[in-house]
């Protein structure tokens, strides 16, 4: 009977490790969400982040700067209309989405982003890239549809062995706009919707 008793509970000690370390593997793939605080997570083990319920703010919330462990960070249909320059202290970030907001401008500290892969800044108003962009150079994809941009950094032209695709569609360009970039990027897909034949308006 004692027998019986030892190797029930051992199976209930057994079972409710497993589905604690199950919980906490989830928890670590699952995308934190966050705002004002996040509970009960060092910052040094969070590589990935979602700021959501931001919808008031301009900018990103100086909090999340001090998760320089990050490697993907996500902000969605917000209202940014300025990328902080403290966007350089998040020197592990693989992966940057900041798709569907107001911002017209990328800050020159964007460069400092050394492991930089995938930018996402689709359903935006930015007018250029920054100049330092051409120092990303582990960066494979820009997604910048849907954004007024015509044209491109010179020094993007350093990522020509690395930047697999740019994804310029939804951006009425001249000939002359896509030869331009070819020429910056000749292995480089760029992907776009059409060539503008107009003159001085889009």
């Amino acid at each position: 009977m004692r027998k019986i008793i030892f190797f029930l509970i051992s199976a209930i000690i057994c079972s409710s490790l497993a589905a604690n370390a199950q919980k906490t593997n989830a928890h670590s793939e699952d995308p934190i969400y966050i705002y004002g605080k996040i509970k009960d997570i060092e910052p040094e083990n969070i590589t990935r982040l979602r700021v959501k319920k931001c919808k008031k703010c301009d900018s990103l919330p100086d909090e999340i700067f001090k998760y320089t462990n990050l490697q993907e960070l996500i902000c969605q249909n917000g209202k940014l209309n300025v990328l902080n320059s403290q966007i350089s202290d998040l020197k592990n970030l693989r992966i940057l989405n900041i798709s569907r907001n107001k911002l017209v401008r990328l800050p020159e500290s964007l460069g400092e982003l050394s492991e930089l892969q995938t930018l996402i800044i689709n359903r935006n108003k930015i007018e250029s890239l920054p100049e330092s962009i051409g120092k990303l150079h582990k960066l494979e994809l820009i997604d910048a549809w849907n954004n007024p941009l015509y044209s491109l950094p010179q020094s993007i032209a350093k990522l020509s062995n690395t930047l697999k695709v740019i994804d310029i569609r939804q951006v009425p360009i001249r000939d002359s706009e896509l030869e331009a970039m070819e020429k910056l990027l000749p292995k480089t897909e760029i992907k776009y919707t059409s060539i503008c034949e107009c003159e001085n308006d889009r």
